[in-house]
């Protein structure tokens, strides 16, 4: 190359020799031209005028190449143009990706270069290192080496391409993955929320408690631990955790869990201990959260107190448990420790309380068991180990068998407060029976259960159904009982133990008083025995305990025989009369209904053949024609039956006769009933009769019937005889007046008045004819002279009876005629003769024989009773007489008219009498008269309150007679004379009708009653009375007690309540105002807010007051009458400031508490609460940032329910120290608020949380409601609202100093450590710093101030956020790219410098935040010189490049500026020049020519200033000329 140079030169030169000596002409030059392009040494050049030598420089130029190849700089080559590349077939190639191709010098010398590392071209074909830009991950930097790419520093990113000088800073707390690549911050998603947060929109978040992120990422939420464990428990120390390893903090109430599930209560060691995650803090331990090994390890209960769940998370969780108590006072660590309640308490709370929490049973002999279980968890596996028994509920308390729980006032408290009192059971009472439980019979449950008293009348008695011992406590050990023997009489626990009292019987479930004749010794469960038969007992005595007490005989029965017998009908006995008494008679026109009769009032039917014959007539003889039966029903004789007939048929004319009917006085049966006229046959039949003396012939009878009615109405006709033939009547009327003793007499056969005879007359039955009754005639002498003696048939007996028989045997037999009747029966043996009638065919004759019944007795003796006077055959009843009269006996006597009455020796005595029938001197003044009695020495009136019937004999009697004691119950006036004049009441008696006066109608005054009815009269009534005598009317006496009150019933024949002040028992729901007597205005309705138990007795005038209801509840006032309440569960008005827990099935003190601490519990007066039981009345929380203390309770019900009477009076009660009522008693501020004073009130508006910026250290400052104003307390400018220092500010609702804890811009903490925040604590930022704000002071170090970027620093203190960083320290510069930063300040590069602040005076401006990317504070190095870099002045521009070199005159190379008014610098000599600049060479002391080297002796350069830096900067650039 160089020789064909030197000839191209040396052909030039010729060529330029000859044009210049003139020896060439134009056309010649042309031709010249033509030749040497035909041998133009240019490679590629387009030959002809386009390659052209040059005589002046002795070289070829080539102005056109070939294709796409152009001349280069010098014209010297044909080369590839900028952008291509020459190729072995002489061509260009567009140049490759990332490389840039400028245009060569040389034909065949490729320029291709590489881009500087981690540059790229846009596209192919790039033509100089221009077309390099930065790669993505890539900043663009121009150096004195040239342009390169710098890789994107930490939280910088860019997306290349564009020759960005500087990368884009991640936003605010995004930053970039350390682990990653130089250069692969290629876009804003590099930029993450580092590990311990997460991204929320712009901004990166602190990952919260209880989560972490433990990678870069753009998660928007962090992972959390309890994800990490599959379920609560686990958190973390502080916000920002970065790993899951940091998930060992507890969150409080927790603890660690291994992987076995079993609680780590030791120190755990991350290493050897595989975590399963947590568990609720074990049961008994609590877990106040944080450092597992440190205060978050589970902690042990003290005092072996218990938790009432698994999960506590502070010692105030751990309480004494149900039926458990902590002892009070300081003990020994081995005293100290919780126990059970001794026997007889329970505890049904969760409460550490001492021993005074557990509530006794209640009084006497209560015990408790152990009958609630708590669960006992195992503290690893959470299992239940053991049930723990425990005295937890009244449920826990019992009686024993053979015990009772009766309520009483409490005998240690001045108020009326009623306890449980456990006792066995006294005498006459029986107990519970209760359920085997380690063999003692128990019965559970605080409940009133009062003794059973034994049934009425009944006693307990004997060995069974009774306990000997009950258990009771330990006088040395609280928990154990003690066997205590049990009094003989008490201790019985069935009703069965319950037996008869004597004198009392067991029926139908029943103990009742041995009715009237009945006895009982009692003490079994038999009915009461009867007495003997026909005794019974003296009602005198109502108690009958032994066999004994039957003296007397049962009304109805008497001595017969020696023997008792049934009164036989027709006499009676009275009540009560001894035993040996015989039955008296019925007076004799009477009788009894049947046997038995019990009183003279028993006679009350007409004795047979007797009969009323009128209305309200007494009993006399049945009239004619009718007859009395002894069988009948009634005092009505009956009718006799007719239809008889008698027939006669005379000359075919039948004339049939019909007789009336008659009857014998007295009949007491149809037997008695007959024909008033008959015939022994039917047709024809006569009596042969002569004439004499008594046959009269009748005139002006012209028939039958007017015969016989002749007959008829005349009284001594005893036959009719009539004559068809001649129409003849003639009657037969004998006359006689003798007596049957003396001349005997006649008989005629009478016939029955229907066609059925019956005869029921001694024995005398009917035969064909006859009724079996004869008709007699005493006259043995005059009658029978009137018979034919031809027709009278004699017949041989001694007896009448025989004789009549004889007679009834035979047909025409119509009569007889007998002799001297001497006796009952007897006649003479002869002088019996059959009367026989004539019955004869076509006879005219035909008598009819006349019942007449006179003189028709068979017994002629006089009867002991009756008399007949000497001279008369009449025969009377000894008459009856009373006082002063004499009387009259008859002994009767053997034949009438020799029978004479007797008159007594002496007068009647006054009150005697006797009676019509009196037999002997005996019966003289020996019967008593009605109103008198015997009373066993002389005869008196009847004394009050007896009655004296009369009619009893006193002959022989030695005690009293006659004389019958009223009705218990009743009285009566002197001379009363029966039982109806027992007709007045006495006191605490009644009459209850309908019916007579006697001991089923006086009753005792019934339980709730008071018969104030002393002289009371009496009505009797005979139907239902509603209001009886002493009944309910007030008129009548019986009167209902007082509504809230009872009396207790009499039981027969004791009286019952009198007065009202017998009213004693106190019903349940009232109350008794005491001082004045009973009555309906002192007792009253149980008053309001008490409660009135059970039954209890009035004791004189002590009041009996209602128990105050149970402290916190009330009942409100019922009308008058209206029963009140009766228990403490009534009392359902739950009162301000006490709330209802809804515990247990009671309304107790365990259940109604005072209102909790910081709440209130509205109630009356002014809210109407009311409980029902099982639902909780809970308190009210206060309002948020309040405080009030817990009630507390005021002492008894009693001192409440005092406190609370008189405050009623007011809005709102005043119970002296229960819980707040209202919001406006959550008086006192929590810390963190303050009372605005905005209002009169307490309420969410006016309470409030302590401003942000403020902190409120007001726990427990009052509140001051009225007057309101500006300064209340809690508000601005007031107590405890404090302003935070200067530098921080608070949260709303902090309560301390040190919770100013958030730095303002432009302050931080210095501290010291542990240092309070305070005015010194907390200072302007320094210098070189700034203060962001918004970091929270943890106060363990100096915290919120943060360097300025190196090499930029603040004007003064207090900056507060990167860009008071603005001014720039001498040796850096701001790059103009977004916010100052580590960034965007940079240290000066080389080839710049960088004058920055010296010693506070600024050589170049505050840096202007912009992202213009033109630096600021950077000044490059004059053209041609560099620096080092971080250089500050000009000064340290002494770096020579190649291309360059040092001067220092006042020309100046184009484009050089100078500094001042030296040019220091020049680019290499211009072409021509015989130097080359390599560069790389420092000027020192400002040495002229620095950096530019000579070439060689005869050569030279040929620079091309169009590339500084490229061209002569070497020794090749000289070549020879």
């Amino acid at each position: 190359m160089r020789v064909q140079l030197t000839l191209l030169l040396l052909t030039a030169a010729c060529l330029a020799a000859e044009a210049a000596s003139g020896s060439f002409t134009l056309e010649d030059m042309s031709l010249k031209r033509t030749m040497l392009a035909a041998e133009c040494p240019i490679q590629f050049c387009n030959t002809g005028r386009n390659c052209i030598y040059s005589s002046r420089t002795k070289k070829w130029r080539c102005t056109a190449c070939t294709g796409v190849r152009i001349p280069n700089s010098a014209k010297t080559e044909c080369v590839c143009p900028a952008g291509t590349f020459p190729t072995s077939d002489g061509g260009c190639s567009q140049c490759k990706d990332n490389m840039y191709c400028p245009q060569g010098q040389l034909a065949l010398r490729s320029t291709a270069k590489a881009c500087p590392a981690n540059m790229v071209t846009l596209r192919r074909g790039a033509k100089s290192i221009n077309d390099c830009f930065n790669a993505p991950g890539y900043s663009f930097r121009k150096t004195s080496d040239g342009i390169k790419a710098e890789a994107c520093g930490v939280n910088r990113w860019t997306t290349g391409l564009k020759k960005q000088t500087t990368c884009t800073a991640c936003l605010t707390g995004f930053k970039t993955d350390p682990e990653t690549v130089p250069g692969s911050h290629t876009n804003s998603d590099v930029c993450q929320a580092p590990a311990g947060s997460f991204v929320t929109g712009s901004t990166v978040t602190l990952c919260p408690k209880g989560e972490y992120s433990d990678d870069y990422s753009l998660a928007t939420s962090c992972k959390t631990c309890d994800d990490l464990f599959n379920g609560p428990g686990i958190t973390t120390a502080r916000e920002g955790s970065t790993s899951a390893n940091n998930c060992t903090w507890l969150e409080p109430g927790y603890a660690l869990m291994d992987d076995k599930k079993r609680t780590i209560l030791g120190t755990f060691d991350p290493i050897n201990m595989p975590l399963a995650g947590a568990k609720k803090c074990p049961q008994n331990y609590y877990c106040p959260g944080g450092d597992p090994n440190g205060a978050g390890r589970p902690k042990r209960c003290p005092y072996d107190l218990w938790t009432e769940d698994e999960g506590a998370a502070s010692e105030d969780e751990c309480v004494a448990p149900p039926g458990m108590y902590l002892p009070d006072g300081d003990l020994t660590a081995n005293d100290k420790r919780v126990q059970h309640c001794p026997q007889g308490t329970y505890k049904e709370t969760w409460q550490r309380v001492g021993k005074a929490g557990c509530l006794a049973c209640g009084t006497g002999a209560w015990l408790s068991d152990k009958t609630i279980f708590l669960n006992d968890l195992d503290p690893n596996t959470g299992l239940v180990r053991q049930q723990l028994g425990v005295r937890g509920s009244t449920d826990s308390c019992y009686i024993q068998r053979g015990m009772g729980a009766v309520q009483e006032k409490a005998t240690n408290s001045t108020s009326s407060e009623i306890v449980l009192h456990a006792i066995a059971c006294p005498a006459n009472y029986y107990g519970v029976v209760g359920v085997a439980v380690d063999g003692v019979f128990k019965k559970y449950g605080k409940v009133a259960t009062p003794c059973t008293q034994c049934p009425t009348n009944m006693i307990t008695a004997g060995a069974d159904g009774k306990v000997t011992t009950i258990n009771t406590r330990s006088t040395t050990d609280s928990q154990v009982t003690v066997s205590t023997p049990v009094d003989a009489t008490e201790g019985y626990w069935t009703v069965e133990a319950c037996f008869n009292q004597p004198g009392y019987g067991y029926y139908q479930g029943a103990s009742q008083l041995c009715a009237e004749g009945f006895w009982s010794a009692g003490m079994h469960k038999l009915p009461c025995t009867q007495c003997p038969f026909g005794k019974t007992t003296n009602f005198a005595n109502p108690i009958n305990a032994d066999s004994a007490n039957c003296t007397k005989y049962i009304a109805g029965y008497g001595e017969l025989n020696s023997i008792p017998q049934l009164c036989a009908i027709g006499r009676y006995q009275e009540p009560q009369q001894d035993v040996g008494k015989a039955c008296s008679a019925c007076p004799a026109s009477l009788t009894t209904s049947a046997v038995g009769g019990a009183s003279l009032d028993a006679c009350n039917l007409c004795a047979a053949g007797y009969g009323n014959i009128a209305q309200n007539t007494t009993c006399g003889s049945c009239q004619d024609g009718y007859y009395g039966t002894s069988d009948r029903k009634d005092n009505k004789c009956t009718k006799c039956p007719g239809g008889r007939s008698f027939s006669y048929d005379y000359n075919g004319v039948d004339d049939v006769f019909t007789p009336e009917v008659t009857s014998k006085p007295y009949s007491a049966s149809q037997a008695d009933c007959v024909a008033d006229f008959s015939q022994t046959v039917e047709g024809a039949f006569s009596l042969d009769l002569t004439a004499g003396a008594g046959l009269m012939s009748v005139a002006a009878r012209e028939n039958l019937q007017s015969c016989v009615q002749e007959c008829r109405e005349n009284a001594k006709c005893v036959a009719a005889t009539f004559d068809y033939s001649d129409l003849q009547c003639s009657n037969w009327v004998p006359d006689t007046k003798e007596s049957f003793v003396a001349n005997g007499g006649v008989a005629f056969k009478l016939v029955s008045s229907t066609n059925l005879a019956a005869s029921v007359k001694g024995d005398v039955k009917a035969a064909e004819m006859g009724s079996g009754e004869y008709n007699f005639i005493p006259d043995g002498v005059n009658t029978p002279a009137r018979i034919n003696p031809a027709s009278l048939t004699p017949f041989a007996t001694a007896s009448l009876k025989a004789c009549l028989k004889a007679c009834s045997n035979v047909n025409l037999c119509a009569g007889v005629v007998f002799g001297q009747f001497s006796g009952e029966d007897t006649i003479p043996a002869s002088s019996c003769k059959l009367i026989m009638g004539q019955s004869k065919p076509g006879s005219s004759l035909r008598t009819l024989i006349k019942a007449n019944f006179m003189g028709l007795a068979t017994n002629l003796k006089v009867s002991a009773g009756y008399y007949s006077q000497p001279g008369s055959t009449e025969v009377l009843e000894c008459p009856a007489s009373v006082a002063p009269d004499t009387g009259y006996f008859c002994p009767g006597g053997a034949a009438p008219g020799a029978a004479p009455r007797q008159k007594c020796a002496d007068p009647n005595p006054t009150g005697t009498q006797m009676f019509a029938g009196s037999e002997t001197a005996n019966d003289c003044g020996a019967w008593l008269s009605a109103g008198y009695y015997y009373d066993g020495a002389a005869v008196t009136e009847c004394t009050a309150n007896f009655y004296c019937p009369g009619g009893e004999n006193k002959v022989g009697a030695t005690g009293v007679v006659g004389r019958y004691e009223c009705p218990v119950g009743t009285k009566s006036a002197v001379k009363s004379i029966s039982i109806a004049d027992c007709n007045k009441l006495v006191a605490g008696f009644y009459y209850q009708g309908p019916g007579a006066i006697s001991a089923t109608t006086i009753k005792s005054c019934d339980e709730g009653f008071y018969c104030q009815t002393e002289d009371l009269a009496i009505t009797v009534v005979t139907t239902a009375d509603p209001t009886p005598a002493g009944a309910t009317a007030a008129d009548k006496g019986r009167n209902p007690c007082p509504v809230g009150s009872l009396s207790t019933a009499g039981v027969y024949p004791a009286a019952g309540p009198k007065l009202i002040t017998e009213c004693t028992r106190l019903l349940a729901g009232y109350e008794y105002a005491g001082t004045d007597p009973i009555s309906a205005t002192t007792i009253k309705t149980c008053a309001a807010d008490t409660f009135c138990a059970g039954e209890r007795n009035v004791v004189g005038t002590a009041a009996i007051l209602g128990t105050p209801c149970i402290e916190g509840t009330g009942v409100a006032a019922k009308a008058a009458g209206v029963k009140g309440a009766s228990s403490a569960n009534e009392c359902t008005k739950l009162y301000a400031g006490y709330y209802y827990t809804g515990v247990g099935t009671d309304i107790s003190r365990t259940s109604v508490l005072p209102c909790k601490a910081d709440s209130f519990c509205h109630g009356y007066p002014t809210n109407a609460k009311n409980i029902v039981r099982g639902v909780p009345l809970l308190p009210t929380a206060c309002p948020a940032g309040t405080q009030v203390a817990a009630g507390m309770s005021v002492g008894t019900d009693a001192d409440f329910f005092t406190a609370n009477a008189a405050a009623l009076q007011d809005t709102i009660p005043n119970s002296a120290g229960n819980g707040a009522r209202v919001t406006n008693e959550c008086a006192k501020l929590k810390a963190g608020y303050f009372f605005d004073g905005s209002s009169a009130d307490i309420t969410t508006a006016t309470v409030k949380r302590c401003t942000p910026n403020y902190y409120c250290n007001t726990d427990g400052l009052a509140i001051v409601l009225v007057p309101v104003t500006a300064t209340a307390a809690g508000t601005a400018g007031a107590a405890g609202y404090n302003a935070c220092p200067a530098g921080v500010k608070s949260a709303e609702g902090s309560s301390t100093v040190n919770d100013c804890k958030e730095l303002r811009p432009g302050y931080y903490y210095k501290g010291p450590a542990n240092a309070a925040i305070s005015e010194t604590s907390v200072d302007a930022c320094p210098i070189k710093f700034y203060c962001p704000g918004g970091s929270i002071v943890d106060r363990s170090a100096r915290v919120g101030d943060v360097a300025c970027p190196a090499g930029a620093t603040t004007a003064g203190t207090g900056s507060s956020a990167s860009a008071d960083c603005a001014n720039l320290l001498a040796g850096y510069y701001y790059t103009a790219n977004g916010a100052i930063s580590a960034d965007t300040v940079l240290a000066c590069p080389a080839d710049s410098f960088c004058p920055g602040f010296d010693n506070g005076t600024p050589k170049v401006a505050a840096i202007e935040v912009k992202t213009d990317k033109v630096d600021q504070g950077r000044t490059a190095c004059p053209e041609g010189s560099g620096s080092v870099a971080s250089s500050d002045t000009i000064a340290d521009c002494t770096k020579v490049y190649a291309g360059y070199f040092f001067d220092g005159d006042a020309t100046c190379t184009n484009g050089i500026q100078a500094s001042g008014t030296v040019c220091t610098y020049k680019v290499c000599d211009a072409l021509g020049t015989d130097a080359f600049c390599p560069g790389n060479v420092a000027v020192m002391d400002a040495t002229v020519d620095t950096g530019r080297t000579v070439c060689a002796f005869g050569t030279r350069t040929f620079c091309d200033v169009s590339a500084p830096g490229t061209d002569c900067t070497k020794e090749d650039d000289c070549i020879s000329p």
